[in-house]
């Protein structure tokens, strides 16, 4: 537990932090105050006080946050080594005693929790204990719950083995006073979350991300507050359904779905990606309520070779997006020039932020140019994974001879993938050739100070 839990240790109050003629004023302060105070802090740091004296020992325990976040434990067991099996279950013991020891603490506790948050890659075999963190959370009537079981990277996969989220193990009324509810690699039905949506009417945040038993969901209700929907590698779903006059963002990351009815009157950010990019984008962008509102667009960890659609698709007008986000899977024998039609349909674009993963080219070509084509309100652009070569220098520039408003440029240099480090011999001849190649342009279209070539090591 001492991995996790924070470090106390005795504190010494001085005259002008409260004590006046030997006395301790602000101990003196009704509970309510002092309660009052500690919510400002983040938990670990309300527990620290409970050392202050006996009139402190307890208080932290009414603190309406409790955040479990074990991500950079985690980190540790990153890289491989000889002992890390016993380091692996050292770690994942600790949290667990660490949890169980604050639960247990709060639990005789009348005080009802704001936020529970569990942040660390656990599974089915802890089961036993993550039923008893999750029926606490909802017998204290908590507003905000997540359940982040995810890796290091907060990454989901589809696998066996996902903690179950089921309603039996939960004591849940007809009224749910949640406001937020997260789930990352964890398995939740339609039935769940059509029970935590009926039964919700201030939900305002849905995350579902690594759900194997998510298949057909419908977000439909006539009072609904949702405004934030988020529905990430769920492997096995078919179809979703939306009837959510209050949503505002819309991200959904996975198979190819079916999509009876949608109705997202006041939608302004829209994220996809996965399998189902295609059909998904056609769909969101050719309702006129999205198309004419959108503001903010990304396309996630897609392979450029399997959007060559988008070559003959004809973009509606989004006339009100500012910005657009694309995370690319890209070869250099590829090219990048059939996103200017995008970038074309939508005149009010003003950020462009654009990463590549990079795969080896299976043959080189030249550069090709793009059709001219003035665009008057694209100001900032910041690309990652820049290494210099044909795919990412013509669409540089592309944007240099195009977008006319141009105030920043950000090449950043960065690993390909999380891990590498500028040590590497490798990486530094990439990030030497990545910055002659920018320099080039910076020349080349006397860019000046408006380019900043950067590298940051992941």
């Amino acid at each position: 537990m001492e991995r996790f839990g924070p470090k106390l240790s005795p504190c010494t109050w001085k005259k002008h932090k409260g004590v006046v003629d030997g006395q301790d004023r602000i101990s003196k302060l009704p509970d309510e105050i002092l309660i009052l105070v500690l919510s400002f802090m983040t938990m670990k740091e309300a527990a620290k006080t409970s050392v202050i004296s006996r009139r402190w020992q307890s208080l932290w325990t009414f603190h309406p946050c409790l955040e479990f976040d074990g991500s950079q434990a985690l980190l540790q067991l990153r890289r491989p080594n000889k002992r890390r099996k016993a380091k692996e279950i050292s770690v994942f013991e600790s949290y667990r005693n660490w949890v169980n020891h604050m639960v247990d603490s709060r639990r005789l506790s009348a005080a009802a929790i704001d936020e529970f948050k569990i942040r660390f890659h656990l599974g089915e075999t802890s089961k036993l204990d993550i039923d008893e963190w999750v029926r606490f959370a909802f017998e204290k009537k908590v507003k905000r719950f997540e359940l982040n079981l995810t890796d290091y990277a907060g990454n989901c996969f589809n696998m066996d083995g996902c903690y179950p989220f089921c309603l039996p193990a939960i004591s849940l009324t007809s009224f749910i006073p949640l406001k937020s509810l997260i789930l990352k690699q964890v398995n939740v039905s339609s039935e769940v979350l059509t029970y935590f949506i009926s039964n919700s009417p201030f939900l305002e945040c849905l995350c579902v991300g690594g759900s194997r038993s998510l298949v057909h969901l419908r977000v439909i209700g006539p009072s609904l507050c949702l405004k934030y929907l988020e529905i990430i590698q769920c492997a096995c779903m078919e179809s979703l359904e939306i009837d959510a006059a209050n949503l505002l963002s819309l991200k959904y990351s996975g198979p190819k779905i079916n999509i009876p009815s949608m109705n997202v009157p006041n939608i302004a950010e829209l994220l996809v990606g996965g399998a189902g990019l295609k059909y998904f984008t056609r769909k969101m962008l050719g309702m006129s309520t999205v198309s004419t509102q959108l503001e903010k667009l990304t396309f996630r960890m897609i392979s450029v070779e399997r959007q060559k659609w988008m070559k003959k698709y004809e973009f509606p007008i989004l006339s009100h997006l500012k910005q657009l986000e694309l995370s690319l899977f890209a070869r250099d024998d590829e090219s990048l020039l059939f996103f200017s039609s995008l970038i074309n349909a939508s005149p009010s674009l003003n950020k462009l932020l654009l990463e590549l993963v990079w795969s080896e080219p299976r043959f080189e070509r030249k550069v090709k140019k793009a059709k001219k084509c003035p665009h008057h309100s694209l100001k900032v652009v910041k690309i990652s994974g820049f290494v210099g070569k044909t795919i990412d220098t013509e669409f540089c520039m592309y944007l240099f001879e195009n977008a006319v408003m141009l105030e920043k440029i950000t090449i950043d240099a960065c690993p390909t993938f999380k891990g590498r480090n500028l040590q590497e011999t490798k990486e530094v001849e990439k990030v030497n050739a990545a910055r002659e190649r920018a320099e080039w342009l910076k020349s080349e279209y006397f860019l000046g100070d408006k380019l900043e070539f950067c590298y940051s090591d992941n």
